[in-house]
């Protein structure tokens, strides 16, 4: 019903439009129109409201009636007026169909307000008696009996409002006492109507129909009947939309239609009014579209707000960036003051990220991914204190589960990534300790057993059976021996193990030094790093160093060690050839990325004046 309300309502009031300019080029302004025109406007734009709003339905359908009775009163007079094809039909239309738009505004609104309903069952023959009223006015016209009938309702419907008073509380005595003054209003305008000047009066009248639905938007707007604070916003912008369009609409048409008039009939300038409006409808209807996505965000649009996310998170791998741009997506998605973003660390909630200022009262909703939760959205209200309808929520929702989805991929990478290094770091240190136990323990072992039994095989005679077996034996340990030895090379580089990073690195870089190019190494920090960080840092200088001599064709090439804030920094820099634009990393660059990656670090190579190729090594496992 609430589409429908819309659509009729948007009918309503281009028909007025196009009725006003017909009733302008034939009879120019006058205060009559000026009534309807207002009636027709106020009473369609507070019905539709009201339509929309929770309860308000039974009174917006007869105010958005009586817009339309209004509407279709003025287009009918334009018509007739213009004595086109007709006409005569038109006009006798337009002498009963005015009762629609006046006589239920005194007779059954004020027996349903404020809600819709009676005081009691009992006086619904009050309702029923002032639609009967109106159709009688419709056929009859105002004659005596008519009219005593019309007052007689009228005063009944206002009785219910007494009744109404009496019994309610002291909220709804202050809504229909809005009410009770517009219709005091039109009591006093009819007492003094032979005292008032001619313009003061008749701008008099034209309140009376008026004031009624004005106290209804008061009442409601100012004691939030109906809980329609948000409605109320929308109506202003509705309104404000829908004058500027209504505006721009007479200028259009009464500049198009009287220029077209001079060269065609009436009817084909008819017909080009009515494309003006459909195209001054379209804009209305895409600039009320940009004000609503100003206004709200994209709750009209989920969507494409879904899409903004799902953008902002392709660029997103770690926990901390994919909650701040969740939180600065939401908070414009919402047009909310702030959003902020917390996870569950240990069971309590932790602020991870923050967007703007949530302020009091916020919104908040679980971030569940696969029956676990995470954390929460943490929505805060708009400004106004307006409060966020179904479609709001439904996108708050829709927004968290996105959001919780991308947070748990995030973490279980990251706890792969933390799995990864501990196993890259507890697998490195298993070997140094493997090694140091070959060498120092088994090694040692074998070759004394080897030369124990090279001293038992002396006691016995040459060529003896024992002395050839105790040889046999005497190989086969030696053999041992040399094979711990292989596996003990093997374990980790020879270099590392047995001199440490610094001392390795220096000797190679010595070696290299010995050659056509200028390396040197400079040393910052106590650089004592865990053994898988400096086994992959040794490989690392020596790629880098290699590539240098290979194919920068470099005169210097400068190594930097710097262990500072919990980090191990590589750097070397050559004066050479540099990369190309077109270059394809190779299988040493690609070796290098990987073997810096595995342990959680960061790989870059820049090309300025020659080649850097920098690696920065966490020194603990994540």
């Amino acid at each position: 019903m609430k589409r429908a309300a819309q659509v009729v309502a948007a009918v309503v009031l281009v028909l007025t439009a196009v009725g006003t300019v017909l009733v302008l080029r034939a009879t120019g302004a006058g205060w009559a129109l000026a009534q309807n025109t207002s009636q027709a406007v106020v009473h369609t734009v507070a019905g539709v409201a009201l339509i929309r709003s929770r309860g308000g339905d039974r009174i917006g359908l007869v105010l958005l009636s009586m817009g339309a009775a209004a509407g279709l009163q003025v287009l009918l007079w334009g018509y007739a007026a213009g004595h086109w094809p007709g006409w005569e039909a038109a006009d006798w239309v337009t002498r009963w169909i005015w009762a629609f738009s006046v006589v239920p505004l005194f007779t059954v609104l004020p027996a349903l307000f404020p809600d819709g309903r009676p005081v009691t069952p009992r006086w619904w023959p009050v309702v029923w008696a002032g639609v009967a009223a109106t159709i009688l006015v419709a056929v009859f016209d105002t004659t005596d009996l008519v009219g005593l009938l019309v007052v007689v309702v009228a005063l009944l419907s206002l009785a219910s409002l007494v009744v109404r008073w009496i019994r309610s509380g002291q909220v709804a005595r202050r809504q229909i006492r809005l009410l009770l003054y517009a219709a005091g209003y039109a009591v006093l305008v009819e007492a003094v109507v032979d005292l008032l000047p001619h313009h003061v009066l008749q701008t008099a009248f034209l309140l009376i129909p008026i004031a009624p639905t004005v106290a209804i938007a008061l009442a409601i707007l100012r004691y939030r009947l109906y809980g329609i604070d948000l409605v109320i916003r929308r109506t202003f912008v509705y309104l404000a939309v829908t004058g500027l369009a209504f505006s721009a609409y007479l200028v259009a048409v009464a500049v198009l239609g009287t220029a077209l008039s001079q060269v065609v009939s009436p009817q084909v300038a008819l017909l080009a009014a009515g494309v003006v409006a459909a195209l001054v409808e379209s804009g209305r209807r895409l600039f009320q579209r940009r004000m609503s996505a100003l206004l709200y965000g994209y709750r009209d649009r989920p969507l494409d707000a879904l899409a903004k996310l799902r953008t902002e998170l392709a660029g997103a791998s770690t926990v901390s960036e994919i909650a701040r741009r969740s939180a600065s997506v939401t908070a414009t998605a919402l047009r909310s003051p702030g959003v902020t973003i917390t996870l569950l660390t240990d069971g309590v909630p932790e602020e991870i990220a923050r967007a703007g200022e949530p302020g009091p009262d916020p919104i908040s909703t679980p971030l569940v991914a696969q029956d676990e939760r995470l954390g929460a959205l943490v929505v805060g209200p708009r400004a106004g204190r307006e409060p966020y309808d179904d479609k709001d929520r439904r996108l708050i929702a829709e927004l968290g589960h996105h959001i919780a989805a991308a947070l748990a991929a995030a973490r279980l990478s990251a706890e792969l990534d933390r799995a990864r290094e501990m196993t890259i770091h507890s697998t490195a240190e298993e070997r140094r300790r493997l090694r140091q136990d070959l060498h120092d323990g088994l090694g040692p072992l074998l070759s004394g057993a080897g030369l124990g039994l090279d001293g038992v095989r002396r006691e016995f005679e040459p060529g003896s059976r024992e002395g050839r077996d105790l040889r046999i034996i005497s190989d086969q340990v030696r053999l041992a021996a040399r094979e711990v030895r292989r596996i003990i090379d093997a374990v980790r580089p020879g270099p590392v193990a047995d001199l440490g990073l610094v001392t390795a690195v220096r000797e190679h870089v010595q070696r290299c030094a010995a050659l056509d190019i200028g390396c040197t190494l400079t040393v910052s920090g106590i650089v004592d790093p865990p053994p898988a960080v400096a086994e992959a840092a040794y490989l690392v200088v020596l790629e880098a160093v290699t590539n240098a001599l290979r194919h920068a064709d470099a005169r210097t090439c400068a190594v930097r060690m710097e262990q500072a804030g919990g980090s191990l920094t590589i750097e070397v820099r050559d004066d050479g050839l540099g990369i190309g634009p077109g270059y394809v990393a190779g299988v040493g660059i690609s070796s290098m990325r990987r073997r810096v990656a595995s342990i959680g670090g960061e790989f870059a190579i820049t090309t300025d004046h020659g080649t850097t190729v920098t690696a920065v090594f966490p020194l603990e496992a994540r």
